[in-house]
């Protein structure tokens, strides 16, 4: 839970508090909901399609805050462009370029820096670079920078400039994608959740929430809520997009 508020750029938030506030925010919205319908099970099962959109904004988050350092690493190539350009090493061009890093993988720069510090050849270093960040972003840089290591230098200026270039087109259309894909997906969610909405602006009048105390009611409200949630998981599924994969990974 730790790694994935990180993920989602709340690492201000511990896990505690976090599982403090849902517990909170539940409570309220039970007991708002009971308040409004006097029936425990239309609260309860409001509070579980609650629960499964709330669990996947927080996906969405993680995308999203992905998706933004993937945005900073054509700055961060660029960067290093331009300390190979004016003479420095590869392994000082990458830890000159620290300030500029993506914030999510600075940590593995500074961690990069300590290896060749203690003495690791250049490769192990990227070695473990590569095994920190786990990213096929980083996948292509790490390697691209290994073979311009092996081969004193040569072409690795234009294979940054190539990469950045790539990056930023692919970037472009990644974030025109998403936000369709997210305009598509919240009103499919919105969808989903109104009829609970309506059901709750129903259950305030007391014959409703009578009925649905009722075996029959209960049946009704059981089916409603299994295909709500099953509705909302084949929307998750339909509309996923593909991930970038890590060719480079071995």
């Amino acid at each position: 839970m730790r790694t994935r508020l990180i993920q989602a750029g709340f690492s201000n938030i511990q896990p505690a508090q976090f599982i403090l506030l849902l517990v909170t925010g539940f409570t309220l919205l039970f007991g708002l909901v009971l308040l409004m319908t006097s029936s425990m099970l239309i609260a309860g099962s409001v509070c579980l399609c609650v629960g499964a959109q709330l669990l996947d904004t927080l996906q969405t988050r993680v995308k999203t805050e992905n998706l933004k350092a993937n945005l900073e690493w054509p700055k961060f190539l660029d960067s290093i462009h331009s300390a190979a350009w004016a003479g420095a090493s590869l392994e000082q061009a990458i830890l000159d370029s620290v300030s500029v890093a993506p914030p999510k993988i600075a940590w593995a720069l500074l961690e990069f820096e300590r290896d060749q510090g203690s003495g690791l050849s250049f490769s192990q270093s990227l070695d473990n670079l590569k095994a920190r960040l786990a990213n096929p972003i980083a996948d292509r840089f790490i390697e691209i920078t290994r073979l311009a290591s092996a081969s004193g230098g040569r072409g690795y200026l234009s294979a940054l400039r190539s990469q950045a270039l790539q990056l930023r087109l692919e970037n472009a259309t990644w974030s025109e994608i998403q936000a369709k894909q997210n305009w598509v997906l919240g009103t499919a969610k919105l969808a989903v959740l109104a009829p609970w909405l309506v059901l709750v602006l129903l259950g305030m009048r007391p014959e409703t929430a009578v009925a649905f105390q009722t075996e029959t009611g209960i049946v009704v409200l059981v089916i409603g809520l299994v295909a709500s949630l099953l509705a909302f998981r084949l929307i998750k599924t339909l509309g996923a997009l593909p991930q970038r994969t890590r060719t480079l990974a071995l």
